[in-house]
């Protein structure tokens, strides 16, 4: 273990963002308590945090640590279409493939921070002058990203102070991806609880939560298929009695629904272990994350498997020729890869493809609640 950056102040600092990554916190209350114990060793003016979809590198929502409430909120989108459509510094697509997953604007810019369109249209409107930038990944994943800004006048941020960050993002990778298996939490409350219906033999229904009743309202309506549930409930629940009967499918007895209210869901279901001659069966209702979202979402757009893998590696910023090195295939089948892709989602370039893969898919999910704003502490 080296040397700590900042002293005592940044051990004390690094074991309690270490300990509360730990915790299984909800993503953005995760941001919000990692906050409050960075500033004191490396003060800022305000922040941004943004849990990241690992496959695309999207942003899936926003923390903001605003001093003045409502200011950033009001800008947060220019950011975003900076970071999308504009060529710039220092973006985070950019810094996810760097060795060290740490910049400031200063150095990205080697010491003229006006290169940047973000600095001269945004930072200076704000009164804003330093900015730092870090992703959270674990290997290939990024989990998660934060821009840090200072007043403009204030001094740049240290190297110490860029080191420290380093050291934290991987307490923080770790936090964010314990969050995916804990988000639902945060909202496990009314409709968006998961649910659980117990079907008999002959697959009537033996029992529902209140949850279950929930999701079934939000489910699209079958057509004249004389059914008590959505067709595919009973499509789950007989490949999963399949499998415990003589494991004959290698399918897992799980589906994908896309409900009414442009949510996901996830439809599990198993066989019940019981005594006795009736066989029951467990269907189990779960909203659905970016890991089980993405590949349907790609999917919906009529992509080869092929093509999904190349979206991926278009959306997260590599060339050409990294997608030939990555897929093993030549630079020529990338590009013809590539137009199919465009024509299938109907966009004409890379930004316009990230674009549309943000505001079709990820931008709904945060307008019903991916947002949290807070002041410093």
């Amino acid at each position: 273990m080296g040397r700590v950056p900042l002293g005592v102040k940044g051990i004390t600092a690094e074991a309690a963002i270490a300990e509360l990554s730990m915790r299984g916190l909800p993503t953005l209350e995760l941001f919000e308590e990692v906050a409050k114990r960075l500033r004191p060793v490396v003060q800022y003016t305000a922040g941004c945090w943004k849990p990241t979809d690992p496959d695309t590198l999207l942003f899936t929502g926003f923390a903001i640590e605003d001093p003045a409430p409502g200011m950033l909120r009001s800008v947060c989108w220019r950011f975003v279409d900076n970071e999308l459509f504009e060529p710039d510094f220092a973006k985070f697509g950019d810094l996810a493939r760097k060795r060290r997953p740490v910049t400031t604007l200063h150095e990205a810019t080697h010491g003229e921070p006006e290169r940047s369109a973000r600095y001269r249209r945004i930072h200076r409107e704000l009164g804003f002058g330093a900015e730092l930038r870090a992703v959270f990944r674990t290997g290939r994943a990024v989990w998660g990203s934060v821009a840090l800004v200072r007043a403009q006048g204030d001094p740049d941020f240290s190297r110490d102070e860029i080191a420290f960050v380093t050291r934290i993002s991987d307490h923080l990778a770790f936090g964010l991806r314990l969050a995916l298996l804990h988000d639902a939490e945060e909202a496990a409350s009314g409709i968006r609880s998961p649910g659980m219906i117990v079907l008999r033999e002959d697959l009537s229904v033996e029992s529902m939560t209140t949850q279950a009743e929930d999701w079934l309202a939000e489910f699209p309506a079958d057509r004249r298929t004389g059914l008590e549930l959505p067709a595919v409930l009973y499509a789950v629940a007989r490949r999963a009695r399949k499998q415990g009967s003589d494991g004959a499918s290698s399918l897992p007895a799980a589906a994908r629904v896309q409900l009414t209210s442009a949510g996901w869901l996830v439809v599990h279901a198993a066989p019940l272990e019981e005594a006795g001659a009736d066989r029951r069966t467990a269907v189990v209702l779960v909203p659905a994350g970016p890991a089980e979202t993405t590949p349907l979402r790609l999917e919906l757009y009529g992509l080869t498997a092929r093509e999904r893998e190349v979206t991926r590696l278009l959306v997260r910023g590599l060339s050409t020729d990294e997608i030939a090195r990555a897929l093993y295939i030549s630079r020529h089948t990338v590009k013809d890869h590539v137009k199919a892709i465009y024509a299938k989602a109907e966009v004409t370039s890379r930004p316009e493809l990230t674009a549309r893969l943000f505001h079709d898919h990820h931008l709904p999910a945060i307008a019903a609640g991916g947002l949290r704003e807070f002041a410093p502490s």
